[in-house]
């Protein structure tokens, strides 16, 4: 009991500092908020994307990325600087980087690539919900979520629950697709969402769980990371 108090008072002392603005940064890529989600536009072509082992900090832009096992083992494929770190598991999507251009794919990958990331679970193939996964009880649970996937135009387009927000997977695919976003995976939610986006007037930062919170807690750190530095 005593170990739950000490964690509560340190999550009122963090849980405002998740978002922080900034003036230096005029870009094209368009950040929108409402009242439960932020909606990420990045401009085809003006980052320079990437997948990390570790929290890419000084980057534009990061999100947490793969499901991972207790102990911080990823699952799924993991491909950093053309090195593979984790192998493909059945099903899922992918994020990857193919000669420099990031794509978001429902069960495809190429052999051969520069950078990539893969999820569980795909929500949106060209249009279509994966009602398998909507059907899930987990999948009805409010908690932190987030999605990366592409629009019509092949734009990178991510979709999180906002500081302090809870979403079911649902809303989260809904609220996507009202906004243009056309293929897309789930990436770990709830006490691993941890992103970072600065657009022509501001730097978000949004963490579900402070890392102090999470090391007397015994809660792992997400180990897989894609970012993105603007050209």
């Amino acid at each position: 009991m005593k170990t739950i108090s000490i964690l509560s008072i340190l999550f009122l002392i963090f849980s405002c500092t998740k978002i922080e603005t900034t003036n230096d940064v005029q870009k094209t890529s368009v950040v929108e908020s409402d009242p439960k989600f932020n909606i990420f536009r990045i401009a085809k072509n003006e980052m320079e994307f990437g997948v990390s082992t570790t929290k890419p900090e000084d980057s534009d832009f990061y999100i947490n990325s793969n499901f991972f096992e207790e102990g911080g083992q990823p699952i799924g494929l993991v491909v950093v600087d053309g090195l593979r770190h984790s192998d493909r598991i059945v099903g899922g999507g992918y994020f990857y980087v193919v000669n420099g251009v990031p794509h978001v794919k429902v069960g495809q990958c190429p052999a051969m690539t520069e950078f990539a990331s893969q999820s569980k679970f795909w929500v949106l193939n060209d249009g279509v919900k994966n009602q398998r996964l909507l059907n899930a009880e987990s999948s009805k649970v409010l908690t932190e979520r987030i999605i990366i996937g592409e629009d019509s135009k092949g734009n990178i387009m991510v979709v999180g629950t906002s500081d302090g927000s809870s979403a079911t997977i649902e809303e989260t695919i809904d609220f996507a697709i009202e906004n243009g976003m056309v293929e897309a995976i789930l990436l770990d939610g709830g006490s691993s969402v941890d992103y970072k986006f600065k657009d022509t007037t501001s730097e978000y930062i949004v963490k579900s769980l402070p890392s102090v919170i999470k090391f007397f807690g015994g809660i792992d750190e997400p180990p897989v990371y894609i970012f993105g530095n603007y050209k």
